[in-house]
């Protein structure tokens, strides 16, 4: 859906919940470039890093998804 420019979040717990979004514009399907860096997975959710981000960094960012909330 998200590809469709539809935006899903699940329902909020608490009353207030507040989470950084960054928009772009829209750009054609067939112009998306390959991912260049690594990937995170999560459902789905893609994280893109840049070329070259460290392994401590791609840890840290793990370590902070499987986090309990």
């Amino acid at each position: 859906m998200a590809r469709q420019g539809k935006l899903v979040l699940p329902v909020p717990e608490d009353e207030v919940e507040f989470a950084t979004m960054v928009v772009s514009p829209q750009v054609p399907e067939k112009a998306v470039p390959l991912a260049e860096g690594p990937e995170i997975v999560i459902g789905a959710v893609t994280i893109r890093l840049e070329a070259g981000t460290t392994a401590e960094r791609i840890a840290a960012i793990v370590r902070a998804l499987a986090a309990p909330t």
